[in-house]
C-alpha cells in the first residue's frame, strides 16, 4: 500500500479471490503496521507467510521498537514444524516481540483465517482452505470486532510448546 492513497481509498473493502491476491494484502498489511499484528488461522499459512518478503517485514517490524508486538494463534504448527516454515526461527528468536501459541480446544473447530493490524486494518477469509474474502485499509469498526473474538481466544489459549526453542 503507498501512503499516497487517500483515507477514502484505504477504508474501500476489498475483495479478494486467489492465493496471490492473498499473499499480496497481507504483506501490505503489515508493511502498513506500526504497533500490533494479530493473526488468527489454521496454521502458520505457507502459501501468506512462508516467503522471504513477509518474514523479512515481520522481522523488521518486530525490532522496530520494544512495543511492537505479534500475536499469531493457530490450530497447530505440526505441518509447519514438519516443513520447515521459516517463520519458525525467527519466532524462536523474538520471543520477547513475536508469540505464537495454540488455539483452546473448543476454538479447534474454527474455520477462519484473520489478520488484525494496529486496531485499523484487517484481512478476513472464511474458509482457511479458500484463499477468497475481503480486506480493508481502514475500518475500525470492524476491526475492533474480531479483535473482541480474537483476545478472547488468546485468553483461553497456551503457549505453543512445540516450537518452543530448546538451548541445549
Amino acid at each position: 500500500m503507498n501512503d499516497d492513497h487517500s483515507t477514502e481509498q484505504s477504508n474501500q473493502l476489498i475483495q479478494f479471490d486467489g492465493r496471490e491476491q492473498a499473499k499480496s494484502l497481507a504483506l501490505q498489511l503489515t508493511q502498513q503496521a506500526q504497533r500490533e499484528i494479530c493473526f488468527f488461522g489454521n496454521n502458520l499459512d505457507p502459501i501468506l507467510f512462508d516467503n522471504i518478503e513477509f518474514v523479512d517485514c515481520i522481522s523488521e517490524f518486530a525490532r522496530r521498537s520494544d512495543k511492537t508486538t505479534v500475536k499469531f494463534l493457530v490450530h497447530s504448527t505440526q505441518a509447519n514444524i514438519q516443513n520447515g516454515h521459516r517463520l519458525l526461527p525467527l519466532i524462536q528468536r523474538l520471543t520477547s516481540s513475536i508469540n505464537l501459541h495454540i488455539t483452546a480446544k473448543q476454538h479447534q473447530g474454527l474455520t477462519q483465517m484473520f489478520m488484525l493490524v494496529d486496531n485499523i486494518a484487517y484481512f478476513y477469509y472464511p474458509n482457511s482452505l479458500r484463499y477468497q474474502g475481503r480486506a480493508c485499509f481502514y475500518d475500525p469498526s470492524d476491526v475492533r470486532d474480531l479483535k473482541k473474538t480474537f483476545s478472547s481466544m488468546w485468553d483461553q489459549s497456551s503457549r505453543d510448546i512445540m516450537t518452543r526453542r530448546l538451548n541445549i
